[in-house]
């Protein structure tokens, strides 16, 4: 108190006395075999015994709390008395006022001294570092020395302390790292900005911390790297820079991957590009059926009859209800009993007489029909056609809008446009480069238009000359969408993040 201190005598007991060294109580501690005292604000001390430290209020006589620590050496208090360092030997154990333990950092070489810079951030000192630590358990080297320093106070990165010798020794440190860190922790992200713009952080080891302590978004702008930026991309859910990123990167494996994540978030323009890339056919089927673009279905099937896919024509026949090619399929196949049923049951007469002699003709005889009511298999129309499934209205996160527009982040000024590729929702061409697949269809695939502008191939109609394989391009070189927006299309939010 103002007018009172206490003492621990050679008995183990705590005196409390005046000014005039008088004696105006005495109490017990709760341990015996308590050694040592220290200051913890008014009204109460801190007692050393053992491996453990005790906080003991004088008024009630006994202890408040305790905490299990290595044998404690000092005590530093931050300046609010918030919170408390408890350095031993070899470790600093971080707790609050009611000595609930906050973080420990155990050190192989000897803890010299420490001392609070703010009431976050404690610094201390070994036989040859300055280090930090904050409350979150997060440590690291400030600087080395070249002679031990005994520090006694921090303030704004200048830290006063003694040497050796006894001497008053002054030193300027650079605590940019622990503020960004410092500022993380307290999610204050206006000054983690205003030190991603000022500061220059970069390095791995700064990437590794962000990503584990679950900020991707922020890594983000650390790195030039295009497959660590994709992955950090897909990692926080910014399709934006994952697209672009795929686009340089330009592998399956990755556009596998984007397309995974634009799935997740509705974004089925990307869906379409990555499925593209990636020439996956069937799930490719299967988006134009769910996103309702039966012309885009029509091609699809299109393509499987070139490619001689017969299951891939099938399901596309079967998702357009197409029971005609269905039936001419199943007599490519061999299959003339299912293509009879399929022709009789949906009213092909013709097709199912035809079939019907040709069973007869090889001694088989006629299925009978498996219902007397049967219904066709037909996918209901489309109600929405939109450019992407509604999404969820979320303003951009505090690192991306203040970033974009302050021209922190270059990259995001030369990425993928989505919205200007294709303001009507779906893009006018379907490129799939086919080359390869086709190979083995008389004259190869290209040479023409291009898939999507009205029919596959470079005539004016369908039926007047057939298909013709050297009338049709699909080179996926020219994918059409490729310019990436800067606002207006906002991605999933970050778990934990307000909204606006």
């Amino acid at each position: 108190a103002r007018q009172r201190f206490a003492v621990l005598d050679k008995n183990r007991q705590i005196l409390i006395k005046n000014l005039q060294n008088e004696v105006t109580k005495k109490c017990a501690p709760p341990h015996a075999s308590t050694d040592a005292m220290f200051a913890a604000g008014t009204g109460t001390i801190l007692l050393r015994s053992d491996e453990r430290i005790s906080l003991f209020d004088i008024a009630q006589r006994k202890a408040i709390a305790e905490l299990s620590t290595p044998v404690v050496k000092y005590v530093s208090w931050s300046p609010d008395m918030s919170r408390v360092a408890l350095l031993s030997k070899h470790g600093v154990v971080i707790a609050n006022k009611k000595l609930e333990q906050l973080c420990m950092v155990h050190e192989t070489i000897r803890i010299k001294s420490g001392a609070w810079d703010g009431n976050e951030l404690f610094v201390f000192s070994t036989l040859n570092h300055i280090k930090y630590c904050l409350a979150n358990g997060d440590a690291g080297i400030i600087r080395t020395l070249d002679e031990p320093l005994y520090i006694s106070h921090a303030q704004n990165g200048t830290i006063h302390g003694l040497d050796r010798e006894g001497k008053v020794r002054k030193v300027i440190v650079d605590v940019t790292e622990c503020q960004f860190k410092l500022c993380l922790y307290k999610k204050e992200f206006e000054r983690v900005i205003r030190i991603i713009k000022q500061a220059k952080l970069s390095g791995h080891a700064i990437i590794a911390y962000l990503q584990k302590k679950g900020f991707p978004q922020v890594a983000l702008h650390f790195v030039s790297d295009e497959q660590t930026r994709f992955n950090l991309a897909i990692e926080c859910g910014n399709i934006d820079v994952a697209l672009q990123a795929a686009h340089a990167l330009d592998s399956k494996e990755n556009w596998q991957r984007l397309g995974v994540e634009a799935l997740k978030q509705g974004n089925h323009q990307v869906v379409e590009m990555a499925y593209q890339r990636t020439k996956d056919f069937e799930k490719l089927s299967f988006l134009y059926l769910i996103t309702g673009n039966i012309e885009k279905l029509r091609k699809m099937l299109k393509i499987a009859e070139m490619r001689a896919d017969k299951m891939s024509r099938f399901h596309n026949a079967l998702y357009l209800g197409d029971v005609a090619d269905r039936v001419a399929l199943l007599q490519e196949v061999g299959q003339l009993p299912l293509a009879y049923m399929t022709a009789a049951t949906f009213g092909l007469t013709e097709a199912a007489e035809a079939i019907g002699a040709q069973l007869a003709a090889a001694g088989l005889p006629l299925p009978s029909p498996l219902s007397h009511a049967p219904r066709l298999l037909y996918p209901p129309l489309p109600i929405l056609r939109e450019a992407n499934w509604p999404l969820l209205t979320v303003s951009k996160g505090t690192f991306e809008r203040s970033l974009t527009e302050g021209g922190g982040d270059a990259g995001l000024d030369a990425a993928v446009d989505l919205d200007e590729a294709d303001a009507g929702g779906w893009d006018n061409d379907l490129d799939l480069d086919l080359n390869a697949d086709a190979a083995g269809f008389g004259g190869g695939i290209g040479g023409g238009d291009g898939v999507g502008d009205g029919d596959i191939g470079g005539g004016d109609d369908i039926g007047g000359g057939g298909w013709d394989t050297e009338d049709l391009d699909l080179d996926l070189s020219g994918v059409p969408g490729a310019a990436m927006p800067t606002s207006g299309y906002y991605v999933a939010p970050t778990a934990g993040e307000p909204t606006a």
